[in-house]
């Protein structure tokens, strides 16, 4: 009897000790991220000698989608995963599908000024939000107030980690149109990382490690939303 009633115990314990160990990917688990890498193949975007935006934004968010599946359970899916061009409306309809939690929108900058430089985040509010050209996005039900603070949330935790990688390099959090967001129930955020007609920036960007940096922070900033 005795023998069978450390049987149970040992089989318990084993129980609980599993429960703990899945418990983060249990949590995150179930969760779709779809991530755009602004721009692609004719469209290159801002460029800066060679250098062209949609190369970078191509490489960190297949960086980000590593990273991620690398631990935290989450499903992520790209716009575009190669040099190729996808119109909004094709970006559209693949965010449509996927049903995400959240879409992250990258970018990079260019200014009138060399000097321009830094990082800069912006979400649609509910004022700027328009298709057919009706406010779509102007609500003020519960629900239409909780995608904003959502996106808010996720932009601050996003400043919080480019700020420890890109000390004093935030230009901050701007509420703009933001067209593939149009229509659309959830976090929309879009993130220009850093301005390639800046000097330092574009060195910055261009460098693998960097860009490993910069997807290794917006995955942190993804895995404390949920």
């Amino acid at each position: 009897m005795l023998k069978k009633y450390f049987g149970y115990r040992i089989l318990f314990n084993i129980l609980i000790v599993s429960c703990f160990m899945f418990y983060p990917l249990g949590v995150l688990a179930g969760h779709v991220v779809v991530i755009d890498p602004a721009h692609g193949g004719t469209d290159s975007g801002v460029k800066a000698g060679r250098t062209a935006e949609k190369d970078l934004t191509l490489a960190i968010a297949l960086e980000l989608k590593k990273t991620l599946a690398q631990e935290s359970g989450i499903e992520v899916l790209l716009t575009r995963d190669t040099d190729k061009t996808v119109s909004l409306q094709e970006r559209r309809v693949k965010i449509l599908q996927a049903k995400p939690a959240l879409v992250l929108s990258l970018h990079v900058n260019a200014g009138f000024s060399k000097s321009s430089s830094g990082f800069e985040l912006y979400y649609p509010g509910f004022a700027s939000g328009t298709v057919n050209g009706k406010n779509s996005n102007k609500t003020t039900d519960d629900a239409g107030g909780k995608y904003l603070n959502d996106t808010v949330k996720l932009a601050r935790l996003i400043q919080k980690n480019l700020d420890n990688l890109f000390l004093r390099k935030g230009r901050g959090l701007r509420e703009a149109p933001v067209p593939l967001a149009e229509g659309l129930k959830i976090p929309v955020l879009v993130v220009e990382l850093g301005f390639v007609t800046n000097a330092d920036d574009k060195k910055k960007l261009v460098l693998a490690k960097t860009q490993k940096e910069i997807a290794g922070a917006l995955a942190a900033s993804i895995r404390s939303f949920f």
